[in-house]
């Protein structure tokens, strides 16, 4: 949890021009490594897991080479991941950079005989180099209620 000195994740902004660089840029195959330097990032995810077994097996690289395979993957795992629920490039052509890229927090249940219970707990968007928290609807709707009151109190004052 973020200290009172820190604001809390959606209300930052987090930038990597050095890391975005050394991957090439951000395109469909680097856009989850490169979203995992940020502190929106939970190193307990899946994503983190299978990162570091195929990292260290040989027989398991392919995973980290191609997001279709990393996601593929992660697929048939329970638990915490984070999956591109939107990709602007089209058909994933390697060298895209512009356009919004929304990356969702999940966690995804495994029930025997039916489809898998995903539940989304956040979103993100990557803007070029810039990653972005999505504000919870509670936020939305209580900044428009804080929003509509002052406004009726400014009304009721004339």
């Amino acid at each position: 949890m973020a200290s009172s000195q820190e604001p809390p994740l959606d209300e930052i902004q987090w930038r990597s021009p050095p890391i975005a660089q050394s991957m090439g840029g951000i395109h469909t195959n680097t856009v989850l490594p490169y979203f995992s330097h940020s502190p929106f990032f939970d190193g307990t995810s899946n994503n983190a897991a299978l990162t570091t077994q195929a990292t260290y097996n040989p027989n398991m690289l392919y995973l980290i080479q191609t997001r279709d395979a990393f996601e593929g993957r992660l697929r048939t795992m329970a638990g915490l991941e984070f999956m591109v629920a939107h990709d602007p490039s089209n058909n994933g052509q390697q060298h895209e950079n512009s356009g919004v890229w929304v990356i969702r927090k999940q966690n995804r249940r495994k029930r025997t005989g039916y489809e898998d219970e995903v539940t989304v707990l956040s979103s993100y968007f990557v803007i070029g180099e810039n990653i972005y928290m999505a504000p919870s609807v509670g936020n939305v709707i209580g900044s428009r209620m804080a929003c509509s009151f002052l406004k009726q109190e400014k009304i009721g004052r004339h």
